[in-house]
C-alpha cells in the first residue's frame, strides 16, 4: 500500500533515564517485519521501537482515505469517543483540490485479531480546521468499547501545561516509543526551516532516541496522577537517520475547535 508523500519516517530509542542516549542505552530488537524497515546503522539513536501488548494503546485509530484514481492514504489518529477520531489534515484527512476522497476507513485494535473493529467514515463526515492542521472525522456507526477499544482523554480546559520534561508516548501503527517532550524554543533551534508556536508540541530524539516507526498523525501521550492524555498528533517527521525533533500540533490549543465540531466533552 503507498504511503503519502507528505508521511516522513523518523525513529526513537528509548532512554531508561532522562539524560541524552549513548550506544549501550540502545536495546537491540530482534522481531523483524517488512512492514518495519531495520533503523539505520549509521544511526545509534534511530530505532524502530517497542512492541505494545496487547490492549496497551486502545485509543489508537490506523486510517486508510481512499482517493478517486490515487493510491490510498495511510495515517494514524487518536479515538476521542465512539463516534469521533480526531487526526492530522496534511497527508491524511485532507487532500488537494484535483483529489477526492472516496471514503475512509479506520481500524481499531489494529492488527489485534478477533478484537479489530474496521469502521468507514465518509467524505462529507471530515471537518478540517479552517487554519491549521489538524482535523476531524465522524464513524459511520459507533465503535464497540471494551479493553482493546477505548477513548482517549485530551487536556482539561484548565490545562495550561507546556508538559515540557514530562515523558511522552508515540504511537506508530506497529510499536511506540517514548521521549522527552521539549521546549518550542529548544524546539525552533534544533530543526530547520521549523518555528514552534503555541499551536506546535516537540519532543527531543537525543532524550529517547529517533523513532523508524512513527508516521503522520501517530498520537502523543503523557501519563499524569490522572493518567493517560493525548496532548499531541505528529505533522512533522523525518527519516530516523537524521535526529531532529518531532513536530505535533498541540491538542491543547484547539480545544474550542474540538468541542464545537464533534461530541467531545470537556473535564474543566
Amino acid at each position: 500500500m503507498k504511503i503519502s508523500a507528505a508521511v516522513v519516517l523518523c525513529s526513537v530509542v528509548v532512554a531508561a533515564f532522562i539524560g541524552r542516549v549513548i550506544a549501550s542505552d540502545v536495546e537491540q530488537l530482534v522481531e523483524d517485519s517488512s512492514a518495519n524497515p531495520r533503523a539505520p546503522v549509521g544511526n545509534k539513536l534511530a530505532t524502530d521501537g517497542y512492541l505494545p501488548f496487547s490492549g496497551q494503546f486502545p485509543y489508537y485509530a490506523y486510517l486508510e482515505v481512499s482517493i478517486v484514481n490515487f493510491s490510498p492514504i495511510v495515517c494514524s489518529g487518536g479515538l476521542i469517543t465512539p463516534n469521533y477520531i480526531l487526526a492530522v489534515a496534511n497527508g491524511c484527512l485532507k487532500v488537494s483540490d484535483s483529489q477526492t476522497i472516496r471514503y475512509g476507513t479506520a481500524a481499531l485494535a489494529y492488527r489485534n485479531y478477533p478484537w479489530e473493529q474496521r469502521i468507514n467514515f465518509s467524505a462529507s463526515a471530515i471537518r478540517l480546521h479552517p487554519t491549521e492542521n489538524i482535523a476531524l472525522t465522524r464513524l459511520d456507526y459507533p465503535v464497540t468499547l471494551n479493553k482493546f477499544v477505548q477513548p482517549i482523554r485530551l487536556p482539561k480546559l484548565s490545562d495550561s501545561r507546556s508538559y515540557v520534561n514530562m515523558e511522552g508516548t508515540t504511537v506508530g501503527s506497529y510499536r511506540y516509543l517514548r521521549n522527552r517532550v521539549m521546549s518550542n524554543a529548544q524546539c525552533t533551534e534544533e530543526q530547520p526551516n521549523f518555528n514552534a508556536t503555541d499551536v506546535h508540541i516537540c519532543t527531543d530524539r537525543y532524550i529517547g532516541g529517533a523513532f523508524c516507526g512513527a508516521g503522520l498523525g501517530s498520537p502523543l501521550t503523557i501519563e499524569d496522577g490522572n493518567g493517560v492524555i493525548m496532548v499531541g498528533l505528529a505533522t512533522r517527521i523525518y527519516y530516523c537517520e537524521y535526529n531532529y525533533p518531532t513536530g505535533y500540533a498541540r491538542i491543547s490549543s484547539f480545544r474550542d475547535w474540538i468541542q464545537s465540531n464533534s461530541d467531545y466533552y470537556y473535564d474543566y
